[in-house]
């Protein structure tokens, strides 16, 4: 704990850091933390989590008069033997509320302890947010062409620019490799994967499941294409955001994709 005990949060930084918690843990793990900690639970199990979270902190805090529930609670879930079953989403979820406590002055430890800090640049936090996301898809073994996105300038807001340019990079390698220069998303893929003599082979297509495994292939190419670029252009940048969870399933499918074109080979056309 800080060796003082901080002032009262706003009540924005006590619902974030309650949606934080709430979603990192079960009803009834957040009913033993709070008895853990001491903590009031005036609306009870059957309330939305994050909102009994945050009841609970604010009745505390009020009576106090200082943020020591709001230490009180994160000290106790982000502890690191409460958080080893989950230590991914636990990784997120501290950096998420570093990003929140920042405001005030503080940062949760990866002992899960809070101590006080200076408030992080944007700049800062992206590169942190950049640095974590390229190091979880090369523990997962992603590919070269996709931990190429990983850049700050790309996550500075959210994931979505990572993933937005990284299909885009899919786009480019298959008009590189297919000889298509005007075709884009699904009808590249057309262009280059599908039909009879495609120009991109992913095996010999030389049997029904090998030709099988080359349309499913390309459907799955058309339909990342389809999700998250096509369908991209015409909405409004404001109503996409990207998880860093979604973010990483969605490449370690690109991956995938990559390490089949590696193998793959031209038609001879």
């Amino acid at each position: 704990m800080p060796r003082h005990v901080p002032p009262p949060f706003s009540q924005g930084s006590i619902e974030e850091i309650a949606k934080i918690v709430g979603d990192l843990y079960s009803g009834s793990e957040l009913t033993r933390i709070l008895v853990q900690v001491g903590l009031p639970d005036p609306l009870g199990s059957a309330m939305t989590k994050w909102k009994r979270l945050a009841a609970a902190i604010q009745e505390k805090q009020a009576s106090k008069q200082d943020g020591g529930a709001v230490v009180g609670l994160i000290h106790a879930a982000m502890a690191p033997d409460r958080t080893l079953s989950r230590r991914a989403e636990a990784a997120i979820a501290r950096d998420n509320l570093n990003q929140v406590l920042s405001i005030a002055g503080y940062r949760v430890k990866d002992d899960g302890r809070i101590a006080t800090t200076t408030r992080a640049a944007t700049d800062s936090e992206a590169a942190a947010r950049s640095e974590r996301l390229h190091k979880l898809l090369s523990d997962r073994g992603a590919h070269r062409d996709v931990l190429l996105y990983c850049r700050p300038e790309l996550v500075r807001t959210d994931f979505y620019e990572a993933v937005f340019e990284s299909i885009k990079g899919l786009g480019h390698r298959l008009r590189t490799m297919g000889g298509e220069t005007d075709e884009d998303g699904p009808k590249l893929v057309e262009a280059v994967l599908e039909g009879s003599d495609p120009k991109i082979l992913l095996n010999d297509r030389a049997n029904r499941s090998q030709r099988d495994e080359q349309r499913g292939v390309a459907l799955l190419m058309k339909g990342v294409f389809a999700a998250f670029r096509n369908l991209a252009a015409h909405e409004p940048k404001i109503v996409w955001t990207m998880t860093e969870r979604d973010a990483l399933d969605v490449l370690g499918t690109l991956s995938m994709v990559h390490r089949r074109l590696d193998a793959a080979r031209l038609s001879g056309r």
